[in-house]
């Protein structure tokens, strides 16, 4: 008897599968959205179709527009959003999208559908619909399932021509057939990765109309003397030394930040300014740049969160690598090459762009702030 159950249970369990099998549908992760300050909006339950993530409809009017209307015509599998002063109709299972300010209608790459009796929408709908319809930027983590919606004008407001050109320099740590930094188990070596985002960034960063420099371009060495006249020379109005870390626990992994702060965690105390006669001169140290290092290492933080399984922490210590540059600067480990995970990532060619992408937007987020507190007027 028992034997006949147990046939029984397996039958039922082979149908269960065929069935999701033949569908293609499967519970996915939860899907989380996240503002432009990277706070929660909401954590949302994804359906799995054929490789790809669908939300439920009713996931725009938390995340986007409370307004929205979305009116379903059953028969004809017919949907039409009504948001933000526009109407779009889509049809279930094409890839059409139109939109009535448009001209021509937007094709997706996977069309919206009927999973589970509702209206569902594919991921890629709200990363290219969206930003058509509102001044959003909106960013998809595939790796952590997360989305970030977020103003285009916080990084990406109109250029003027007063714009002022920003000059930002680049260090990519080690280099040179001695200077090899540390090193992965299966041969990922920092040298190569920190150049590698570094002109990343550079090529990113051009583009936008930054002015890129790099202290080194090449698998070349050069000595913290080198890189200080490089950076100085060029006059930056920021600088990011870019570095990765090791640990002898391979549990340890994840981006650092760090500060050059002589009295932060106090390892010694700062050398006072040297007076001379009755006037003190005045010498540019690194230390007067503090307040504006710490406030890109904060927006640093905020967008390489998104990359992050685990909050990025922000330390100040005082640190000869930055000590002798003439501008804020802030020094970026990308994890850890003693960690299997980082390694996989930090070898992955397309983790080095999404990371350079974040620099960069972490780059014009922080010039536009400067821009607008000294120019409050827009004068």
């Amino acid at each position: 008897m028992w034997l006949r159950t147990l046939d029984t249970l397996f039958f039922l369990l082979f149908i269960v599968i065929l069935v999701f099998t033949t569908h293609g549908i499967a519970q996915a992760p939860t899907v989380r959205f996240v503002d432009g300050e990277s706070k929660t909006l909401t954590d949302v339950e994804s359906t799995l179709h054929q490789g790809i993530i669908y939300l439920p409809v009713e996931t725009l009017k938390t995340v986007f527009d409370p307004e929205m209307t979305h009116p379903y015509h059953h028969p004809k599998k017919q949907l039409t959003l009504k948001t933000k002063g526009k109407e779009l109709r889509l049809q279930m299972g094409e890839t059409t999208v139109n939109i009535d300010s448009e001209k021509e209608p937007f094709i997706l790459n996977s069309p919206p559908r009927v999973l589970q009796g509702q209206p569902m929408l594919p991921i890629e709908f709200f990363q290219k619909v969206l930003p058509r319809l509102d001044d959003v930027a909106v960013l998809y983590n595939r790796t952590l399932q997360r989305v970030r919606i977020m103003p285009k004008t916080v990084w990406a407001p109109e250029t003027t021509d007063d714009t002022h050109e920003w000059v930002i320099i680049i260090d990519p740590g080690h280099g040179g057939k001695d200077d090899l930094g540390c090193k992965s188990q299966n041969g990922v070596i920092e040298k190569d990765v920190v150049l590698a985002v570094g002109k990343e960034i550079q090529r990113l960063g051009n583009q936008q109309g930054l002015s890129i420099r790099l202290t080194r371009d090449q698998d070349v060495k050069k000595s913290r003397i080198q890189r200080v006249q490089t950076t100085n020379r060029n006059q930056g109005q920021l600088f990011l030394s870019l570095h990765c870390n090791a640990s002898f626990s391979p549990n340890h992994k994840g981006m650092r930040l760090y500060i050059n702060n002589p009295n932060g965690q106090l390892r010694f105390k700062a050398a006072p300014i040297p007076v001379f006669g009755k006037k003190r001169l005045n010498i540019l140290t690194q230390a007067n740049f503090l307040k504006q290092s710490q406030d890109f290492a904060s927006v640093l933080q905020k967008e390489l969160n998104f990359l992050a399984e685990d909050p990025i922490v922000i330390s100040e210590f005082p640190i000869i690598i930055l000590a002798d540059v003439y501008m804020p600067a802030v020094l970026l480990e990308l994890g850890y090459l003693s960690n299997v995970d980082d390694a996989t990532r930090l070898s992955n060619p397309n983790h080095i762009v999404q990371v350079a992408e974040t620099i960069v937007r972490a780059i014009q987020i922080y010039s536009v702030s400067v821009n607008q507190s000294a120019n409050p007027n827009g004068l």
